[in-house]
């Protein structure tokens, strides 16, 4: 199983992390292997929302489908997407700090069925995409922070 889990500390309230956070249409601003990402369906975002996220990996876009299977603001959410070849669960705690808050992301991605035999190559492009993205993920916490609005982030490895 590919797995990658960072901490952040961000200046940022635990309330502000966590909408921000819930709304994974966001992911295209932090996360450099993110081409695109929307919400599907219109409302409030809660458990049960769905967001499409598309990926750009080796010259090719992949689309997944991540619902929020756990909302409980805002102290954490857990996105969950399946396909016919990969799970992945992403799990996110957010703790209140004397200034600001610690968010904990945990990502689980695991091939299904005959996917099974790619799994160390997996784990390995996900260590460094995970730490690109986490790099995008502080730089973004960083400006809600500051009371900016994220614009598209380009984390280097």
């Amino acid at each position: 199983m590919a797995h990658f889990a960072t901490t952040i500390e961000t200046r940022a309230t635990p309330r502000e992390v966590f909408a921000y956070l819930a709304d994974f249409s966001h992911t295209a601003q932090w996360d450099p292997t993110v081409v695109r990402a929307r919400a599907l369906g219109p409302g409030r975002i809660g458990e049960g929302s769905r967001f499409e996220v598309v990926l750009a990996l080796a010259g090719r876009e992949l689309s997944f489908e991540y619902e929020i299977t756990r909302f409980e603001p805002p102290r954490g959410l857990v996105f969950t997407s399946i396909s016919s070849h990969l799970r992945s669960v992403d799990t996110i705690r957010i703790e209140p700090t004397a200034a600001g808050c610690r968010v904990r992301y945990d990502a689980d991605l695991r091939p299904l069925g005959l996917f099974y035999v790619f799994d160390l190559p997996i784990h390995l492009v996900f260590q460094l995409s995970g730490a690109r993205s986490a790099r995008g993920l502080e730089q973004a916490l960083a400006q809600r922070a500051q009371g900016r609005r994220p614009s598209r982030t380009r984390a280097r490895a």
